[in-house]
Formats: C-alpha cells, structure tokens, sequence
C-alpha cells in the first residue's frame, strides 16, 4: 500500500489535506526515480562481487595501456580538480596506489571498476566516470518502494501504487532486516564505499535507499520486520526506475501559510525548455501565495540544476541587493593550475513585487549543488530559516574531461558561503533539525512540514 506522507492532523485551506498528500507523493516518487538514476550517471556504481560482466570478461588492455590511461587520467584530475588542498587528499600516494593495482586486474571490467575507484577517491558528489570505452550494462532496477534511515535502521517509507511490493504487502513502517541472506547493517556497509559523494551523511542515504538495487527483472529476497517484531519475507521484483514527472506546486494551508514544492533548478528535471521557462513556473507558483501570511518552500530532494536559475527564484524575496555563495575557478595555463581570484555573486529584486513575509526552507541531505546554492543564500542573508536535514554539501561546477573514451568529470571551483565556510563537504545546516523516526513514516505524518508550520504560527 502507498504512502505519502502528509502534515498529519494539520488541515489546508482551499483544496484541502489530500492535495497536501499528492503532491508530497509527487516528492516522494520523484525522489524514487532520482535515486535510481544515480547508478547509470556514476553517484552508485554497484558491482556484483567476484564477478566480471560478461561483456567485459575479455581482457583488451596492455599493461602499458592500462599504466598509460591511469597515468594521464591522474594528471588530467591533478591539474583541474579544486579541492586537494581543502580536504587534505595526498593525490601522488593515489598515483602510487592504483599504477600497483592496474597492473593486477584480470580483465577490462576490473580495470573500468579500478578507474571509477580512483576518481571516487576525491569523494566528491560532482566528479565521476560517466562513459567508458566500451558499454558497459546498467540494466538495473529495484523494487518499487523507498527506503530511508530512521532510528538509526532502514525502514520502509514509501511504496509506489502499482507495484509489485504494493501487490504483496509491504507497507511503510516496515524494517529492513536482511536482503538475499545478508544482514541490513552489512549491506549498507558494502554499499557506502561505492557512492560517490562529498559528505558522510549523504553517502549513507544513497546507500539506504539502494540496498535492494540490483539486476533489472530479478527477484530480491527481503526479510522485513513489523514494530511489534513480526518477521515477514518476501521475494519482490525489481522494477525499472519510474517516476512521474516533478513540478512546481503551490498551496494554501491552514493558518494562511504558502507551501511551494520545488523539486529542481535542472529545466530537464521539470519538463521545460529553458532556465526562462523554469523561473516562469516559480513565479507563476508565487503568484497564487502573494497574499499568505509566511511562506514555506519545500526544497527536499532538490537536485540542483542552474546557480543563475536559483538565483532568479531568490530575486523575488529581496527588496535590495545580497551576496550569495561566491566562487573561484580553477584554471589551467600552459599545463600549470591556479586559482582566479573569488568572484563575488550578487542577488538583485526581480519582479513587479517581491515576498516580503517570512519564509521557512525544508532541507534534507538530498539537495545538492545549485540547490545548496539558494539554500545557503537565502539562509546566510538571513531571509530564511531552514528546517530538516543539513544539505548533500556538493558544490563543483564540473569541468568535463576525457582519456582514450574514458569520460569523466570533476569539480573546478571553490564555492563559499557569505562566512567564509565552503559548502563542499560542509553543506548547509538545519535551523532546526528534524529527523525520521519510524512512528512518522508508518502514521504517513511529514514532522518537518509540521514543524515548520508550527514555527511560521508562533512567529
């Protein structure tokens, strides 16, 4: 059975709670498509253990190759990446490493695997292998349900309408206890060193929410707990990664508070054609919400997308111009790196009128790159307070680079909040934190839009 999460007893105004519902569904199985897309870009590479794909069994690859490729892709990372200094990487001890370790592999498959482990030593959520010389298979899938950390297990929190979890009982509450045998805890254990991401806590949840990822059309065996303790098991299929189209929502609930769901800054995440088109959607979700009392955007899930796309949106809740998260590019010249001097970033009024009630920003650790750009200015500039979870702690803006068909892209800039703190690897941080917990997801009741609602009526 599904499950959207909805404010609990909180009522709406004009169309009512379950519009509230669908459109925190629409979030949700957004979110569901999101991470399972991060497998075929390169935020997951899940490998079977000991076994090579067959389409890469063969063995192409000189030893010269293979030490030549690792080589020049080593440079080509040391030469552009931004943030060596920042996270302490000793890049030459990572040469010395994977130059032993290519001259081992047995076949192109462990060589591809060798060269998407060397870039995910940066442990940075925009640098990654996104294409190689040969294709390699990302026919994977998962049950249709969602899965998130709650008192510190991973429960049940969503399951999609239609799917085959729906047709054989799982239902949101429900705790993970073993897949295919092996124990929930080393699972995720297995899973986390292969994400690709700046922060500990978001490494974790992209683990969480693909520990039953695998072979498309294979069956997973799940055994599944009730709180009381009753142990179920089911072997559920798993799906293709579907996912209704997101969009820009708003809504009016009790108390005369504006709710705007904002799943992306990314025109193709949204259906549009443009950056233009995207802002003409904000706006025209703002409009409807001119006349509340404070305003509440739903940020959660927010991928990123356009920093001059998050920056038109913020436009519209300032009466005169504020910095936002400045940036400094790395740039190469002449094969030598070096660091433009910080290019400070200013947000002006946009609009016939701007939103001058408060407003509250629901966060989780799911809203990355030009997303925690918005969040961190609007927050730093003290428009808004931020409610949830502290944000991915990504920002790049990737440089695209590629070494005999291996393709792959890794941050180039520095970006910093207005105190100086960057926001790669830091993120930003809840005003005030709300976290999962399993009597939540099983009542379907959303803690942190409650919570933002109560703080909105007491302030």
């Amino acid at each position: 059975m599904g499950c959207s999460f909805s404010s609990g007893p909180v009522p709406t105004r004009a169309a009512g709670l379950w519009r509230v519902r669908a459109m925190k569904r629409r979030r949700q199985v957004a979110l569901i498509l999101i991470l399972g897309l991060l497998t075929a870009i390169g935020l997951l590479t899940v490998m079977s253990r000991g076994e090579a794909v067959t389409e890469l069994a063969e063995f192409t690859y000189s030893l010269e190759e293979r030490q030549r490729i690792c080589e020049e892709i080593w440079k080509k990372i040391g030469l552009w990446y931004s943030y060596f200094d920042d996270k302490g990487i000793d890049w030459e001890s990572v040469r010395e490493r994977y130059s032993d370790q290519v001259a081992e592999v047995k076949s192109d498959y462990e060589f591809f695997v060798s060269m998407s482990a060397m870039v995910r030593e940066l442990e940075d959520g925009h640098s990654y292998i996104y294409d190689y010389p040969k294709p390699v298979p990302v026919n994977r899938g998962r049950p249709r349900i969602r899965i998130v950390e709650a008192d510190g297990e991973p429960i049940v929190a969503e399951v999609a309408s239609g799917s085959d979890a729906e047709a054989k009982g799982v239902a949101p509450g429900l705790r993970i206890v073993s897949v295919d045998g092996e124990s929930a805890k080393e699972r995720i254990s297995f899973l986390i060193p292969l994400v690709t991401s700046s922060t500990p806590w978001h490494r974790r949840s992209v683990a969480v929410a693909a520990m039953l990822e695998g072979d498309l059309d294979e069956e997973v065996q799940v055994e599944l707990a009730s709180p009381s303790g009753t142990t179920f098991t089911f072997l559920l299929l798993r799906e293709p990664f579907v996912g209704e189209p997101m969009a820009i929502t708003a809504e009016v609930l009790d108390g005369d508070i504006g709710l705007i769901r904002l799943p992306s800054f990314s025109t193709s995440g949204l259906g549009l054609d443009s950056g233009d088109a995207l802002v003409k959607e904000f706006d025209r979700a703002l409009e409807q919400l001119k006349e509340t009392k404070a305003l509440i955007i739903d940020m959660r899930g927010n991928g990123g997308g356009d920093d001059r796309v998050a920056q038109s949106c913020a436009g519209r809740f300032f009466t005169a111009a504020v910095d936002f998260p400045d940036c400094q590019m790395r740039v190469v010249t002449l094969g030598k790196p070096w660091f433009a001097p910080r290019m400070r970033r200013t947000v002006k009024p946009r609009g016939v009128w701007q939103y001058t009630n408060p407003v509250v920003l629901l966060i989780d650790e799911f809203v990355i790159s030009s997303a925690e750009h918005f969040a961190a200015g609007m927050h730093d500039s003290g428009r808004a307070t931020t409610i949830g979870h502290t944000t991915a702690g990504s920002s790049g803006n990737p440089i695209r680079l590629e070494v005999s068909g291996f393709k792959f892209q890794v941050s180039r800039w520095r970006e910093y909040r207005t105190d100086g703190s960057l926001i790669e690897g830091q993120g930003v941080p809840a005003d005030i934190s709300v976290s999962l917990t399993v009597n939540d997801i099983a009542g379907c009741i959303d803690r942190a839009l409650i919570c933002a609602l109560d703080y909105l009526k007491s302030h």
